[in-house]
């Protein structure tokens, strides 16, 4: 009888030890930051989500390390019944208690998907914003305007806070432009001019801009660079299609003849000699890579004339002479 009374004893007190190791744990882990290194995690609650839900959620974000804990605390504030549906960007400095707590207030900042492809210009920027309702289009187009910001709204993948400030969606886009900017130029020969020089930076992000607009592979994308820097060493026109359709009333005209000839264009370089006054897209990472370092070789310094194949690869030949040109422009385009 003594016995059986010391092994309850004995097991009453594993048990208040594990009770309080495990209130010591709940505690420990609910006032610890997500992550010491903090940053920014965008996470999504859909509409309807159950809390075990948003709790699988979180976790497979890497926002909860601790789903029994942080579900179990959830309940206690009667938190399930509280979660706001809606994209959320999440400090990952903030401690899972005030995480629970930011999400039960609906107070963490609403944000929407836009994707600005590379090689959209400036009214296809405006058309996106404005579809996607952070950016008034016409106050986003003065702006660029102004400021002179074609070339530098970097495309990609962005989560735009609702109702933020045109200035902020602004400096978002050119801020990633100036930081990739800022890697692919890293060693270069020129860098600091390139830095330092507002025009050699514009000459580099015109050139970019025209081999977006043409490239379709990255192969050929430093060839493409090539062929442009020959032409302007050789005083020739660059007779490059894309330039037709720049402008506020045909950038979604597809190039034709009646634009490409028009003598009152400023952009068409079937017009104008050299390069056209602005950039006329915005380039990604490759192409400002291509501009900064075309393709070299004894062939490539010859090239001067490129054809699309349409042969489903997006590929292009190239050629060093017209003749040359003309036989493949029949080969791939007239197909003769």
């Amino acid at each position: 009888m003594r016995r059986l009374l010391r092994i309850f004893l004995l097991l009453l007190l594993v048990a208040g030890g594990v009770g309080g190791y495990g209130a010591h744990r709940a505690l420990k882990y609910l006032d610890a930051p997500i992550d010491a290194q903090g940053g920014e995690t965008r996470v999504e609650i859909p509409k309807g989500a159950h809390f075990r839900e948003v709790v699988r959620l979180l976790a497979d974000a890497g926002l909860v390390r601790d789903p029994l804990v942080f579900e179990w605390y959830g309940r206690y504030l009667k938190a399930e019944r509280g979660v706001k549906a809606g994209v959320y960007a999440i400090d990952r400095a903030m401690t899972p208690r005030t995480l629970l707590e930011e999400l039960r207030r609906g107070a963490l900042p609403e944000q929407v998907l836009v994707t600005l492809p590379e090689g959209y210009n400036r009214w296809q920027i405006a058309d996106a914003l404005s579809k996607a309702g952070v950016a008034d289009r016409a106050a986003f187009l003065a702006h660029v305007e102004r400021d002179d910001l074609e070339g530098r709204l970097f495309p990609d993948t962005y989560w735009i806070k609702k109702g933020a400030t045109l200035d902020e969606v602004v400096r978002l886009l050119t801020g990633h432009f100036e930081a990739v900017f800022d890697e692919v130029v890293k060693g270069h020969p020129e860098e600091a001019k390139l830095r330092s020089d507002p025009v050699a930076r514009r000459r580099l992000l015109i050139i970019a801009s025209l081999v977006e607009k043409e490239a379709k592979t990255e192969e050929d994308r430093p060839l493409i660079a090539r062929v442009f820097e020959n032409r302007l060493q050789r005083g020739m026109k660059l007779e490059t299609d894309p330039t037709c359709v720049y402008g506020a009333d045909i950038y979604q005209e597809v190039p034709h003849p009646r634009f490409c000839r028009d003598a009152s264009s400023r952009y068409s370089t079937y017009v104008i000699s050299g390069l056209p006054p602005t950039p006329i897209a915005n380039p990604g990472r490759a192409s400002l890579v291509a501009a900064l370092r075309p393709a070299t070789g004894e062939r490539a310094e010859k090239l001067l004339y490129f054809v699309a194949k349409r042969d489903g690869t997006g590929a292009h030949h190239f050629s060093e002479t017209f003749g040359e040109h003309d036989k493949a422009v029949d080969r791939f385009l007239r197909q003769r």
